[in-house]
């Protein structure tokens, strides 16, 4: 707004369209070294490929979790330093996707099927198929994420879960179960918390979500042995998480029938 007392000889702040903003070669410079940051996370991957395919689930686990710290830290960073403005050929939100379905789907797959999480037969096949195929739809969806940062699905988090079920050793009939389940609420509209941004209850989200990575962590350092504890903290983590994407369904639909009923 233009201030009534100001005189023509005075200098005004005019915004600049972040088009034609002049950019210096070091911020330039800072927002190309945070794209290749990001695009680290496909080399972590394909590390975690390889040690798939070469007999290290525990090191695989590592490098998926390494993934995600990654994936967790480039996001806030990208804001803060505008990098969609200071390099707009790039597209940042096209190169996560890309990242993140080979870091969450592609190298679990393979995983849960190297190492028995599901069957080790045609059935098992169809089941990887079957998560492949949900997960590339729910990355294509345009609502996969609502304004209070939940997930419209579940979001494909094998990376996640894949290692969860492998650590506490479920037996492949129920890792078929759960992925088929899985597979189908990815196409539905179940919410599902981004573990970092979603504010309806982030302080217990937060405690969850350390709780349940810290077991993923302890028990892939400690593999091929199976602490007592690491089953303990991933039952409370995964128990945690099922209890609020369901508070927060049975939320959301209270909240319609609210709305509902003070329109009519």
């Amino acid at each position: 707004m233009t201030d009534p007392g100001a005189t023509a000889d005075e200098p005004r702040d005019i915004a600049v369209p972040p088009s034609l903003q002049v950019w210096t070669t070091a911020e330039r410079s800072s927002a190309w070294a945070l794209h290749g940051f990001t695009t680290l996370g496909i080399v972590a991957a394909m590390l975690a490929l390889r040690d798939v395919l070469t007999g290290h689930p525990d090191y695989a686990i590592i490098w998926l979790l390494l993934t995600l710290l990654i994936d967790g830290v480039d996001g806030p960073i990208a804001r803060a330093l505008k990098v969609q403005e200071r390099v707009p050929n790039i597209d940042g939100f096209a190169l996560d996707l890309i990242i993140d379905y080979v870091t969450c789907v592609i190298v679990p797959a393979t995983f849960m099927y190297e190492y028995g999480v599901v069957p080790q037969n045609n059935f098992g096949i169809a089941v990887v198929c079957v998560l492949v195929f949900t997960s590339a739809i729910w990355f294509a969806r345009r609502d996969m994420m609502t304004d209070e940062f939940w997930f419209s699905g579940f979001p494909a988090a094998w990376n996640l879960v894949v290692p969860v079920m492998f650590l506490m050793e479920a037996r492949q009939s129920v890792g078929a179960v759960i992925t088929l389940v899985l597979s189908v609420l990815s196409l539905t509209k179940m919410p599902y918390p981004h573990i970092a941004r979603a504010k309806w209850l982030r302080p217990y989200t937060i405690v969850g979500t350390v709780v349940w990575i810290g077991g993923i962590f302890w028990g892939a350092m400690a593999f091929p042995h199976h602490p007592a504890g690491v089953r303990t903290l991933l039952y409370l983590g995964s128990g945690y998480f099922v209890f609020l994407a369901g508070a927060r369904w049975i939320h959301d639909i209270r909240a319609a029938r609210v709305a509902r009923a003070s329109a009519a």
